[in-house]
């Protein structure tokens, strides 16, 4: 993959992972770390973050740029009790 098309595909997963926590749980994050998995094995990145302002409210989450989905969401115990007080179920799919 060219490196032009590997910053795209960054770009690409930090926009549709900032979107989706606003979006399922009314959260706005911060991504400090992505990182391109092994495309052998994987179309997938995989990105860490917290929550603005929170940074003990963290996670994991991957993004399948082939299928543009969000997949794989990990929480610290932290981010599970904010989106639960916000009145949602962080395990729904």
């Amino acid at each position: 993959m060219k490196e032009s098309e590997k910053q795209a595909y960054f770009t690409e997963a930090e926009t549709e992972a900032k979107k989706y926590f606003k979006d399922k749980f009314e959260l706005n994050v911060v991504i400090t770390n992505k990182e391109l998995l092994p495309e052998m094995a994987l179309d997938s990145i995989a990105l860490e973050g917290h929550v603005a302002e929170h940074e003990d409210q963290e996670f994991t989450i991957s993004y399948d740029y082939n299928e543009k989905k969000m997949k794989n969401f990990g929480m610290s115990p932290a981010i599970k009790e904010a989106i639960i007080a916000k009145g949602y179920d962080p395990f729904e799919k």
